[in-house]
């Protein structure tokens, strides 16, 4: 076999967020009164993905870190110029956005996952590397996918995020093993970015077939829909 492990990220990869941010994002700007179809509420939810990711990334690098509310308020600008460059209408609608509850978002396992995970593990030991807070753990537990995994890093428990490479380094120690030996699979460009700096393959999902941002110096191994078409590449 090429690999020996087999990596996954965990949000939109193994479980699902209902509603989630192209549900979310489309309807605010909705309601700002913008004609916003699927598809580009989806192109709007990947930006603010990678913002996160940014955001993330900066705070590991040691810049403050940033509360909630601005959270909020990075990710509403973000979905806000993916439609607008006006300053003014920006600022105007920032105003009114903040007026606005974010739903709160319900996780739930993704179809099929338990069936490619039972498939995977009579060949491959299986790990987790994720941007997540502390509590996921628990999750993981009580919806029975903690048992799949020989190793669980969470950036929260562990103090660095993708796309820093010592989170994957972490994982790399604890199964005692080499990035070529490993496959990462993920639905995030920052999962592409890490994963390939660390010599790692990796699998995009990447159901709507977008591009990487140009600012990512790497291209994905293998490019699938949905997490069950995994089993034609391992």
């Amino acid at each position: 076999m090429k690999y020996d492990a087999v990596i996954f990220d965990v949000s939109d990869t193994l479980i699902e967020y209902s509603p989630n941010y192209a549900q979310i994002y489309g309807d605010r700007l909705r309601g700002l009164g913008y004609q916003i179809s699927d598809k580009k509420a989806k192109e709007i939810s990947k930006e603010v993905n990678w913002a996160i990711g940014r955001q993330t990334h900066k705070e590991q690098c040691g810049s403050p870190s940033i509360s909630e509310e601005e959270l909020i308020k990075l990710l509403d600008e973000t979905a806000l110029l993916c439609i607008t460059n006006n300053k003014d209408s920006i600022k105007s609608h920032m105003k009114t956005l903040n007026k606005v509850e974010i739903p709160k978002q319900e996780m739930k396992i993704i179809t099929g996952v338990f069936d490619v995970l039972n498939i995977l593990k009579c060949n491959y030991r299986l790990g987790i590397v994720s941007n997540h807070y502390t509590w996921l753990m628990e999750y993981l537990k009580e919806s029975g996918l903690a048992a799949y995994f020989e190793s669980i890093i969470i950036s929260e428990v562990v103090g660095v995020a993708k796309p820093n490479i010592r989170i994957m380094q972490i994982i790399l120690d604890e199964l005692q093993l080499e990035a070529n030996k490993c496959l990462y699979v993920g639905d995030q460009p920052l999962d592409v970015l890490c994963s390939k700096q660390i010599g790692m393959d990796c699998v995009w999902i990447n159901p709507d077939n977008v591009n990487l941002p140009i600012s990512i110096p790497f291209n994905e191994d293998y490019r699938i829909d949905e997490l069950s078409e995994l089993l034609n590449i391992l």
